[in-house]
């Protein structure tokens, strides 16, 4: 059953704009830490605005939504530029799967200016460990970045890249454990074991994996 936290609208807080930024490949936690700190922000009475990639409905259509089914309410786009002025409106916004947003620098850039606090959690690297489109962008305009580990779904260490299942080509093919494998490095070039093989035969469920966060040393300002 999932559980749903609604982002409410709260009298306007004076914020000083920055820009949080948090990477890492599938299934590292980046859309749970997304929301750990924008609920932080909510409990701390400012406005909060989330925004979803409009392609994006694995788990929830009017929300993000964790592998545990834990959701937040959401606006959808896909041009940011679309939501400016809704966004001009709120103190905080933050945005699930920035990788995938054409104008992703300069709408977050363009907020930060305007003194909101912009949190972004993205990948930072395709399934061929390349930079995803403009994302990267970001980092020389942030002042926060940090960057997720996942476990290796093939020998269980630390993960930090994203492998693909599937026989696309394409960069954007959104999926979860159907689709993707979290790997290290020396997995992803030659898998020690199949993943399948490793449990049971049944497709990996990405709720179970233990996730490597550091989230508590970069909080909200």
């Amino acid at each position: 059953m999932s559980s749903r936290l609604s982002i409410h609208e709260h009298s306007t807080r004076h914020t000083s704009g920055q820009i949080q930024v948090i990477f890492g490949p599938m299934f590292s936690g980046k859309t749970t830490e997304l929301m750990r700190r924008m609920k932080r922000y909510q409990i701390a009475n400012y406005r909060c605005l989330i925004i979803k990639y409009a392609k994006d409905i694995r788990y929830d259509f009017n929300g993000i939504a964790t592998h545990d089914n834990q959701v937040l309410g959401a606006m959808s786009a896909e041009k940011l530029s679309d939501l400016q002025s809704e966004a001009l409106k709120y103190d905080i916004i933050g945005i699930d799967e920035g990788q995938f947003f054409p104008d992703i620098v300069s709408f977050c850039d363009k907020l930060a200016n305007q003194e909101k606090v912009v949190i972004v959690a993205a990948l930072d690297g395709t399934f061929q460990k390349k930079g995803f489109g403009d994302i990267l962008n970001l980092v020389p305009l942030a002042e926060h970045v940090l960057k997720l580990t996942a476990v290796c779904m093939n020998c269980y260490n630390e993960a930090s890249f994203t492998k693909r299942i599937g026989l696309e080509t394409e960069v954007e093919v959104i999926g979860g454990a159907e689709k993707y494998l979290a790997v290290c490095r020396e997995c992803f070039v030659s898998p020690k074991s199949s993943p399948q093989k490793r449990i049971s035969n049944k497709p990996v469920k990405a709720a179970k994996l233990l996730f490597s966060e550091n989230s508590e040393n970069v909080p909200p300002s």
